[in-house]
């Protein structure tokens, strides 16, 4: 090549190359940002504003996973932001139509499967780059599948968490679904390599899922109410029963299961009862949770 394009193309070439890095590196700064700052809403009170904040950030996390889509940070955040969003409130609007609206209530019910579904999905992004042996186990059967998962390590925990997290929730929206039946198995296989490495994360994240995994489920698909109780009572013992949450899953997935009222009214008034900074960097939880349970107790007269 002549001279004079090299010359020409030497320095154009490390401008693009200058300008991709400047801006990858803005998106991790910015990253890292949002990922500090999210203590900062987790102490936010106000549901309302909580939910029009969220709303917003997730299509920045999306713009932002667009230009550096291998991005760990922007995509646990994104993960967790999604689930979040459609667990704390697109859910709560499901249920609040249900019975006023069910067409209105559908429209809520398939935007939280659809939230759930994209925050699994980035999760997984993580763990089948981490892992090819993973990524090609996912459609095999469940020995294999269980024996990838050996792969991962404590630093993996988050993305196997958030995973099994988002597509769990979208199998408790849909337990008549043949594929959901189907999936459920290896869901169930991904958060016990979770509580293996640390049944602490996300406030005993992982006993929380199973003690709804196993008291929503009938037996012959997998229902537990025994395994069921043992994880709710462990998680509230991890956290000192200040993760309200906790006392309105509880109920929600073993009191009504199990037919026991006079544990749904204790746990619910526990709930409605603790102080407002019970858990003040988790202030947002404990609103939602009072939510939560205000609803399940107006519709008492329904489970019992």
């Amino acid at each position: 090549m002549p001279k004079f394009f090299l010359a020409v193309l030497t320095p154009l070439v490390l401008c693009i190359f200058s300008a991709c890095s400047i801006k990858i590196f803005a998106v991790r700064t910015t990253a890292d940002i949002f990922a500090d700052g999210s203590a900062a809403f987790e102490e936010e009170s106000d549901l309302e504003l909580a939910e029009q904040a969220i709303a917003a950030n997730l299509k920045v996390i999306d713009g932002m996973l667009k230009s550096d889509p291998s991005n760990s940070t922007l995509l646990i955040l994104a993960s967790k932001s999604y689930g979040g969003y459609a667990f704390g409130f697109i859910e709560d609007h499901y249920l609040e139509w249900k019975e006023k609206d069910p067409s209105k209530s559908n429209i809520f019910k398939a935007r939280a499967e659809r939230f759930y579904i994209r925050g699994k999905n980035y999760a997984l992004r993580i763990l089948e780059e981490e892992s090819l042996d993973f990524s090609q186990a996912l459609n095999s059967d469940f020995e294999t599948f269980e024996k990838s998962l050996s792969d991962f390590g404590k630093s993996d925990v988050p993305a196997l968490f958030w995973t099994a997290y988002n597509w769990g929730n979208w199998i408790n929206l849909n337990l008549q679904s043949p594929e959901a039946i189907a999936i459920a198995p290896k869901v169930e296989r991904m958060m016990n390599r979770v509580m293996e490495l640390d049944e602490t994360y996300f406030f005993a994240g992982p006993h929380l899922f199973f003690g709804a995994y196993y008291g929503a489920r009938p037996p012959m698909l997998g229902g537990n109410k025994a395994k069921s109780k043992t994880h709710f009572e462990a998680a509230l013992k991890l956290k000192d029963r200040k993760f309200l949450m906790t006392q309105v899953l509880y109920a929600q997935y073993y009191a009504i299961q199990t037919q026991d009222e006079h544990l749904f009214q204790k746990l619910l008034n526990e709930v409605m009862q603790a102080p407002e900074d019970i858990y003040p960097e988790q202030n947002l939880i404990t609103q939602l949770a009072k939510k939560k349970a205000k609803r399940l107790l107006e519709n008492k007269k329904a489970f019992f």
